[in-house]
């Protein structure tokens, strides 16, 4: 079987490159007439101006009769520019139609061609009645896109030719080149306020719209805590480290000269009435008793002698003798009754006196040997700061949590506060006294620290954020 080979016309490939030739110019032209538009426009630095160039020119390239530009506002539309007419009353009737017939386009969000097509399916009643009103043949109305939202709205009136798809979409690019500078330019001609107003309206949507869901949920918290933190008032405690202080501090010393010989206790032993607490060496008192005993022995057989002698003179001066020795002796009988040093308070903690490694040393009439504190009516001492004393008042109750037991805290009521400043850790600090409104446990000894909290009145969470540093502010540069 023979296979025929095909004939190729070299007319009609010449013939469809000659048209494609001629598109691809078409094209180009198309596309240079729209950057001609543009960039006369981008070349502005008004809104007027801009919204002026953008109507003229789209008037000048597609042949129309007049070119109308209308900007969105509050979801209407506003005429702004007339093709070639610099100056135009708002009030004219032609205004209020051709925003009309711009606000059909907008409201359906598609460009909208007079006479419609066959296929169409958008609503073009103003279109017509405007039309019919001013006797034009032919309109195209196109929306000014910025991203997803339609900023504006441009009107072409033509009567020598229909508009077709190609103007439609030509005008829409134009358009769209356009948005972003006209919208910069509209943003700037506006007064302050109005931009204000504007910026906040933006953000608003933000947070009310229908997007944004992380944006606004993080928003309406923000806002909640502003509110709780300006309006809401709070529980204000001054806290400060504290320390538990007694005033019955006891001191015990030496009864008479002597030796020391046995210590029973030692610092932070807990002792009671009667406990014995140090015992001096006896021995010396012991041979000196035994020496008066014998001395007040031959003085009473020295009287009985004088007496049976009845020399009367004699019996006086052995009398007087016996006396002197009694005397003596009932001295040295209470050094050693008092020889045992014991405890004269019902309960109290040895604070000072480790005489453990004393033993055998001479002691002095009267020289300190142990100090005690009482661990009754024990009381707590806050070192409130100074910027911190004027949220303390006579009678605030106050909890205070103790070091050695952080998990219990005991509530306590301020009963005075010092008259002067003491300086601690480099800075003031005026003490605080507290009672103890339930009383205190058996545990509790003088000495102890803690931390307290003094309730003061109520105030917002910012003025107790911010009270100190604006204090500090205050007294640095005197507001």
């Amino acid at each position: 079987m023979n296979k025929t080979t095909p004939q190729i016309d070299p007319a009609k490939i010449l013939k469809a490159m000659q048209g494609a030739l001629n598109s691809s110019n078409a094209k180009i032209s198309q596309m240079t007439q729209v950057f001609d538009v543009a960039q006369t426009v981008l070349a502005c630095d008004k809104f007027k101006t801009a919204s002026l160039a953008l109507a003229s020119g789209l008037c000048d390239k597609y042949g129309a009769e007049r070119v109308s530009l209308g900007w969105v506002k509050h979801d209407y539309v506003v005429l702004k520019a007339l093709s070639h007419t610099d100056h135009f009353e708002k009030k004219m009737q032609v205004v209020s139609d051709l925003e009309g017939i711009m606000e059909e386009a907008y409201e359906q969000d598609a460009a909208v061609v007079y006479p419609a097509p066959e296929n169409n399916v958008l609503s073009i009643r103003e279109h017509e009645l405007y039309s019919a009103a001013y006797h034009t043949k032919y309109i195209l109305t196109v929306p000014i896109r910025n991203g997803e939202d339609i900023v504006g709205v441009i009107c072409c009136e033509r009567n020598s030719r229909p508009f077709s798809d190609l103007d439609s979409e030509q005008v829409y690019l134009t358009s769209t080149l356009c948005s972003a500078r006209l919208l910069e330019l509209y943003t700037k001609s506006s007064w302050f306020g109005l931009r204000m107003a504007r910026a906040i309206r933006k953000g608003l949507s933000k947070v009310f719209g229908i997007e944004h869901t992380w944006a606004k949920l993080l928003g309406l918290i923000a806002i909640a805590f502003i509110l709780f933190a300006t309006l809401f008032p709070l529980p204000y405690k001054i806290s400060a480290p504290a320390i538990l202080k007694t005033d019955k501090i006891i001191y015990t010393t030496a009864p008479f000269d002597g030796y020391i010989d046995t210590v029973f206790v030692k610092p932070g032993d807990v002792v009671y009435r009667g406990s014995p607490l140090l015992r001096l060496n006896q021995t010396e008192l012991r041979l000196e008793e035994a020496d008066l005993m014998a001395q007040e022995q031959d003085s009473r057989r020295e009287i009985q002698k004088a007496q049976a002698a009845h020399e009367l003179a004699e019996m006086r001066i052995h009398q007087a003798r016996l006396a002197q020795t009694q005397a003596k002796l009932k001295t040295v009988r209470y050094k050693l009754s008092m020889a045992t040093v014991v405890v004269n308070v019902d309960s109290a903690i040895i604070i000072e006196g480790d005489l453990q490694k004393r033993l055998g040393a001479p002691v002095k009439q009267g020289s300190e040997l142990f100090q005690m504190s009482s661990i009754e009516n024990i009381y707590v001492e806050i070192n409130v700061p100074e910027q911190e004393l004027r949220n303390v008042t006579i009678g605030n109750q106050g909890l205070l949590a103790v070091k050695s037991r952080p998990d219990y805290v005991y509530r306590f009521e301020t009963k005075r506060v010092s008259p002067t400043a003491e300086v601690k850790e480099q800075e003031n600090t005026f003490a605080v006294r507290g009672e103890f409104v339930y009383g205190t446990p058996a545990w509790f000894r003088p000495g102890m620290t803690g931390i307290a909290k003094i309730f003061a009145e109520k105030h917002t969470l910012w003025w107790i954020l911010s009270h100190q540093a604006i204090d500090y502010l205050r007294i640095k540069l005197w507001w």
